[in-house]
């Protein structure tokens, strides 16, 4: 027997030499020991097994190190006689890869039900996440009573935490009009539930849903929602998702426009508002078929101007609001109506100047008399005559005057009807008071016609002529009734006064430079009394045209030898004489016949 413990030996020492140090110096130095050990007597029986993994447990993020400790177990009784410690081969395998061996040095007693604890010196890498397999077996040279159970089987699971990934949602939704789904994606981990809050997270509601898909349909308010992610293997912790808002806009609403109105025919014009709307305005549309076909209005504004419309129309507004279908707004019908129309003013054309009393009348088709205006200058500026018949009388009119008569039915805008009438001129003018010496004649003028008549026609030549000579006895007032054309007429006066042929001075009030002798020259009867007279001719623009001192009765209507315009002349004689003329003569001279 010592020969065989021998043998023994030797065979582990080579053992020792050849095997690697760290993995076998154990079990060499076990076997050496129970080499010297007593063995075992015959007769005995045993049934080793493994039956717990004491360590590593599952768990959340296992490292790379991990000593795999289990239980085992002699699961049958001794039989018979004494024993002494012995070893074992225990082995592990880590998900198939070939196994680790190593030996257990089992000590006393070895009765049925020991348990032996062994930690592996060989740690195991269990850091990915999954579901490690670990296999076990124990072998040896002991005497087993059953085979079946030396190997045995056990899991180890290294869980890894969620990756939350996110959420697929709609960011804004119509509020009551909405269906659809939301959507997890990139999640690694296990979908645990939704949760949403519909009052900014005052409070959350879980729902119980683990897939990946949450319907949802007709939001009516704004809501957060995010998922729960647990780990693969329920080891981790859980995580949760971003939360994502869902913003539940409020429905479109279409609003209001006014109500129907009629347009004018004459002119039209105004503004439409659509009030009361939820949105934005799409558009407008017009429709002249009475709704059968509508045009888009290229208008995106809550207002639409409209000016001169020729023909009845409706007009809609498109509204939408957000995300939310486009309404559309009740019609509004605009029906065109007959407007205003003044028609015409009949009356006289052509009045003559101050003899003129008549009527105006305007016939409107449509509407009533508002006001007759009134213009005198050439319709530059107007007056009001506050009559608003249909009929205007006017009277004395004295220069070109334009009527118009303004026309308005119901709202529409006025419409104006005009007349003009010429008032034919008559400017009749005669000469002015005349002084004469008695017993001289004078002839007296007038013009604005064709036709005159001069009276009281006594001592006058001809009363039917413009110029009759007269030759009155003492101061007369003479009158002339002038005609035109046109048969209008109008009446002029003057005044010859009769002086006594003293030494009264009297000045002409014509001269007729026509060569024929008679009023050729400036005669002033007696001037030679004053010799200290002084005579100034003027003509109408106040220059001198004459001056003498003493005037000598010379004077033949030139200026320089030139012959002076047909006109009127104003002359300042004075006497020089205190006395018998204290003050100057003034007076006008008229001159006919140098033209």
């Amino acid at each position: 027997m010592m020969e065989s413990l021998l043998n023994l030996i030797k065979s582990y020492i080579f053992v020792i030499v050849t095997a690697k140090p760290k993995s076998m110096f154990k079990k060499v130095i076990g076997l050496v020991s129970i080499a010297l050990m007593p063995q075992i007597s015959s007769g005995q029986a045993f049934d080793f097994t493994i039956t717990t993994l004491i360590a590593p447990a599952s768990g959340c993020l296992l490292p790379n190190s991990n000593i795999i400790t289990v239980s085992v177990v002699n699961a049958g009784p001794v039989v018979g006689g004494t024993y002494f410690a012995l070893s074992l081969d225990v082995s592990y395998s880590l998900n198939g890869a070939p196994p680790v061996v190593e030996t257990m040095v089992l000590g006393a007693p070895m009765n049925g039900g020991v348990v032996y604890t062994y930690s592996f010196i060989t740690q195991a890498d269990l850091s990915p996440c999954q579901v490690h397999t670990l296999d076990f077996q124990v072998t040896g040279t002991l005497p087993e009573t059953n085979l079946a159970n030396n190997t045995w089987s056990t899991t180890v699971t290294s869980d890894c935490p969620p990756i939350p990934g996110g959420t697929t949602m709609p960011d804004t939704v119509c509020s009551g009009l909405n269906s659809g789904n939301l959507i997890s994606w990139g999640n690694l981990g296990v979908i645990d539930h939704w949760v949403y809050s519909n009052n900014w997270g005052l409070s959350w509601n879980a729902v119980a849903n683990n897939t990946s898909t949450q319907p949802y349909s007709n939001i009516l308010f704004n809501e957060l929602w995010y998922i729960v992610i647990g780990s693969l293997y329920g080891y981790c912790p859980s995580d949760s998702t971003p939360v994502d808002t869902i913003i539940a806009v409020s429905q479109s609403v279409a609003g209001s426009l006014p109500p129907d109105f009629d347009i004018c025919d004459n002119g039209n014009g105004g503004q439409i508002d659509l009030t009361g709307y939820v949105g934005n305005i799409v558009g407008w549309e017009c429709s002249w078929t009475n709704g059968a076909t509508w045009v888009p209005v290229a208008n995106t504004t809550d207002s639409l101007e409209y000016l001169n419309i020729g023909d009845t129309v409706m007009y809609q507004v498109i509204v939408k609001n957000s995300v939310c279908p486009a309404v559309t707004s009740a019609p509004i019908t605009m029906t065109l109506i007959p407007g205003s129309d003044a028609g015409s003013i009949v009356g006289e054309l052509l009045v003559c100047n101050f003899e003129n009393d008549s009527s105006l009348e305007v016939n409107p088709n449509v509407g009533n008399v508002v006001d007759w205006l009134i213009s005198t200058d050439n319709a530059v500026t107007w007056v009001s005559s506050g009559v608003s018949d249909t009929t205007y009388d006017y009277a004395g009119l004295d220069g070109y005057t334009v009527f118009a008569a303004l026309i308005q039915e119901g709202a529409c805008p006025y419409d104006t009807a005009f007349h003009s009438i010429v008032v034919l001129p008559l400017l009749v003018t005669a000469d002015p008071t005349i002084t004469i010496v008695e017993g001289d004649s004078i002839q007296l003028i007038a013009n604005g016609g064709v036709y005159f008549e001069w009276f009281p026609a006594v001592f006058m030549d001809d009363p039917s002529i413009s110029n009759p000579t007269v030759w009155p006895e003492a101061t007369t007032t003479y009158y002339v009734e002038v005609t035109d054309l046109n048969g209008c007429s109008d009446t002029a006066s003057l005044v010859i006064t009769v002086a006594a042929n003293l030494t009264t001075v009297v000045v002409p009030n014509l001269l007729t430079p026509n060569a024929d002798t008679y009023n050729d020259i400036l005669i002033i009867p007696n001037i030679d009394t004053y010799p200290g007279n002084e005579l100034v001719i003027f003509n109408s623009y106040g220059q001198v045209i004459f001056q003498s001192t003493p005037y000598n009765n010379d004077w033949d209507a030139t200026i320089n030898g030139d012959a002076v315009p047909d006109g009127t002349y104003y002359y300042i004689l004075d006497l020089h004489d205190p006395i018998l003329a204290p003050d100057p003569f003034q007076g006008v001279i008229t001159i006919l016949g140098n033209d």
